[in-house]
């Protein structure tokens, strides 16, 4: 994707795959995810340093306004202290892609 080039130190590595983790924690979690009780947004925010300080690119132009959005939907629902169903809801959205080899998810 453009975020690392392959000559990272392991712990730019590292961030990056803790990051990805954590963003990830709201649709691993069965059952309704509690925005309200997380530490997804400290946990990613403590790597922030690590990746500014370690890294060889800037992460790719077209992702600026991904990563708004979507940084702005999770900062939003945190605020609202929602209770989401983000497993389901992923599940769903998903189930119903075809890939371009007309393969599709199984869950």
């Amino acid at each position: 994707l453009g975020f690392l080039t392959g000559y990272e130190a392991d712990v730019m590595t590292q961030a990056h795959v803790d990051s990805v983790l954590e963003i990830g924690k709201p649709f691993r979690a069965t059952g309704i995810y509690d925005f309200g009780n997380q530490d997804v947004s400290s946990n990613v925010r403590s790597a922030i340093p690590v990746m500014l300080r370690h890294r060889l690119t800037p992460p790719p132009e077209e992702t600026y306004s991904l990563h708004r959005k979507l940084s702005g939907a999770f900062l939003l629902c945190i605020k609202l202290r929602a209770r989401v169903p983000c497993q389901d809801l992923f599940k769903d959205i998903t189930s119903k892609y075809t890939f371009s080899d007309g393969a599709q998810l199984a869950y």
